[in-house]
Protein backbone atom coordinates (compact mmCIF):
# COMPACT_ATOMS: atom_id res chain seq x y z
CA UNK A 1 0.00 0.00 0.00
CA UNK A 2 2.49 2.63 0.83
CA UNK A 3 4.72 1.92 -2.00
CA UNK A 4 1.09 2.22 -4.85
CA UNK A 5 0.65 5.41 -2.57
CA UNK A 6 4.62 6.80 -2.79
CA UNK A 7 4.08 6.11 -6.79
CA UNK A 8 1.18 7.61 -6.58
CA UNK A 9 2.06 10.88 -4.97
CA UNK A 10 -0.64 10.45 -1.83
CA UNK A 11 0.01 10.74 1.92
CA UNK A 12 -0.93 8.21 3.91
CA UNK A 13 -2.75 9.03 7.41
CA UNK A 14 -1.54 7.45 10.43
CA UNK A 15 -4.33 5.39 10.13
CA UNK A 16 -3.43 3.77 6.73
CA UNK A 17 -1.39 0.97 6.03
CA UNK A 18 0.18 0.89 9.47
CA UNK A 19 2.23 -1.90 8.74
CA UNK A 20 3.45 -0.85 5.03
CA UNK A 21 6.44 0.05 3.53
CA UNK A 22 7.30 1.78 0.63
CA UNK A 23 9.49 -0.39 -1.78
CA UNK A 24 9.88 2.66 -4.28
CA UNK A 25 13.49 3.75 -2.75
CA UNK A 26 14.62 -0.15 -3.33
CA UNK A 27 13.31 -0.33 -6.33
CA UNK A 28 14.92 2.94 -7.81
CA UNK A 29 18.25 2.04 -6.17
CA UNK A 30 18.19 -1.52 -4.68
CA UNK A 31 21.05 -0.49 -1.97
CA UNK A 32 19.47 2.76 -1.16
CA UNK A 33 19.79 3.64 2.34
CA UNK A 34 16.45 5.08 2.51
CA UNK A 35 14.40 2.12 2.68
CA UNK A 36 13.33 1.46 6.16
CA UNK A 37 12.27 -1.66 7.09
CA UNK A 38 13.68 -3.32 9.78
CA UNK A 39 12.40 -6.13 10.57
CA UNK A 40 8.84 -7.95 9.77
CA UNK A 41 6.14 -9.57 11.51
CA UNK A 42 4.69 -13.31 10.56
CA UNK A 43 1.38 -14.28 11.84
CA UNK A 44 0.55 -17.85 10.60
CA UNK A 45 -2.50 -19.40 9.29
CA UNK A 46 -3.08 -20.77 12.75
CA UNK A 47 -2.56 -17.03 14.48
CA UNK A 48 0.89 -18.38 15.80
CA UNK A 49 3.87 -15.26 15.65
CA UNK A 50 7.00 -14.93 14.34
CA UNK A 51 9.57 -12.19 13.60
CA UNK A 52 12.53 -11.64 11.47
CA UNK A 53 14.93 -8.92 12.04
CA UNK A 54 18.86 -9.11 10.26
CA UNK A 55 19.55 -12.84 10.20
CA UNK A 56 17.67 -13.20 13.17
CA UNK A 57 14.17 -15.35 13.14
CA UNK A 58 12.11 -16.05 16.40
CA UNK A 59 9.07 -18.27 16.21
CA UNK A 60 6.76 -18.61 19.18
CA UNK A 61 4.98 -21.68 18.71
CA UNK A 62 6.03 -24.89 18.14
CA UNK A 63 6.75 -26.26 14.10
CA UNK A 64 5.99 -24.29 11.38
CA UNK A 65 2.22 -22.78 13.12
CA UNK A 66 0.67 -23.40 9.81
CA UNK A 67 0.71 -25.31 6.98
CA UNK A 68 3.71 -26.92 6.35
CA UNK A 69 5.82 -29.15 8.52
CA UNK A 70 5.72 -29.97 11.05
CA UNK A 71 2.10 -28.34 11.60
CA UNK A 72 1.27 -27.19 15.29
CA UNK A 73 -0.26 -30.78 16.65
CA UNK A 74 3.00 -32.66 15.05
CA UNK A 75 5.53 -30.30 16.35
CA UNK A 76 3.59 -30.53 19.78
CA UNK A 77 4.11 -34.73 19.97
CA UNK A 78 7.59 -34.62 18.79
CA UNK A 79 8.46 -31.77 21.28
CA UNK A 80 9.48 -29.08 19.24
CA UNK A 81 9.38 -25.98 22.17
CA UNK A 82 7.56 -22.92 21.83
CA UNK A 83 10.72 -20.63 21.56
CA UNK A 84 12.67 -20.76 18.71
CA UNK A 85 15.61 -18.76 17.09
CA UNK A 86 17.25 -19.22 14.28
CA UNK A 87 20.32 -17.54 12.57
CA UNK A 88 19.22 -17.61 8.98
CA UNK A 89 22.51 -17.00 7.68
CA UNK A 90 23.96 -20.04 8.87
CA UNK A 91 20.98 -22.07 9.35
CA UNK A 92 18.54 -21.11 6.55
CA UNK A 93 16.44 -24.57 6.72
CA UNK A 94 15.82 -23.50 10.59
CA UNK A 95 17.39 -26.74 11.82
CA UNK A 96 19.84 -25.03 14.95
CA UNK A 97 17.46 -23.87 17.60
CA UNK A 98 19.58 -21.65 19.49
CA UNK A 99 17.13 -19.91 21.62
CA UNK A 100 18.80 -21.04 24.82
CA UNK A 101 22.06 -19.28 23.91
CA UNK A 102 20.90 -15.72 22.85
CA UNK A 103 18.54 -14.90 25.45
CA UNK A 104 19.65 -11.56 24.90
CA UNK A 105 18.30 -11.95 20.79
CA UNK A 106 15.25 -13.86 22.27
CA UNK A 107 14.46 -10.79 24.44
CA UNK A 108 15.27 -8.04 22.10
CA UNK A 109 12.82 -9.67 19.14
CA UNK A 110 10.18 -10.50 21.35
CA UNK A 111 10.23 -6.69 22.76
CA UNK A 112 9.84 -5.38 19.26
CA UNK A 113 7.11 -8.16 18.48
CA UNK A 114 5.20 -7.16 21.69
CA UNK A 115 5.74 -3.36 21.03
CA UNK A 116 4.36 -3.62 17.65
CA UNK A 117 1.35 -5.63 18.77
CA UNK A 118 0.48 -3.05 21.56
CA UNK A 119 1.01 0.32 19.35
CA UNK A 120 -1.22 -1.42 16.51
CA UNK A 121 1.63 -0.78 13.73
CA UNK A 122 5.36 -2.05 12.82
CA UNK A 123 5.84 1.77 10.98
CA UNK A 124 6.31 4.73 12.68
CA UNK A 125 3.43 6.72 13.44
CA UNK A 126 0.50 7.63 16.18
CA UNK A 127 -0.53 4.07 18.32
CA UNK A 128 -3.72 2.69 16.84
CA UNK A 129 -6.27 0.16 17.62
CA UNK A 130 -5.56 -3.23 16.37
CA UNK A 131 -8.53 -5.62 15.33
CA UNK A 132 -9.97 -6.39 18.23
CA UNK A 133 -10.25 -3.60 20.50
CA UNK A 134 -9.41 -5.82 23.62
CA UNK A 135 -6.72 -7.75 21.19
CA UNK A 136 -5.86 -9.66 24.70
CA UNK A 137 -8.23 -11.74 24.31
CA UNK A 138 -6.46 -13.26 21.25
CA UNK A 139 -5.86 -17.01 21.93
CA UNK A 140 -2.31 -16.71 20.40
CA UNK A 141 -1.62 -13.46 21.77
CA UNK A 142 -2.38 -15.10 25.13
CA UNK A 143 0.05 -17.45 24.54
CA UNK A 144 2.77 -15.34 23.61
CA UNK A 145 2.66 -12.97 26.63
CA UNK A 146 2.91 -15.66 28.31
CA UNK A 147 6.20 -17.26 27.11
CA UNK A 148 7.83 -14.15 28.46
CA UNK A 149 8.08 -16.05 31.84
CA UNK A 150 10.30 -18.79 30.19
CA UNK A 151 12.72 -15.38 28.14
CA UNK A 152 12.81 -13.76 31.13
Amino acid sequence: MATVANIAGVTLTDSEGEDSYSLLPVFKSPNNPDYQREYTIHHSINGSFSIRKGEWKLELCPGSGGWSAPKPQKAKELGIPELQLYNLSTDIAEKNNVYDKHPEKVEELYNILMKCIDDGRSTPGIKQANDKSLHNEWPQLKKVRALKTEID
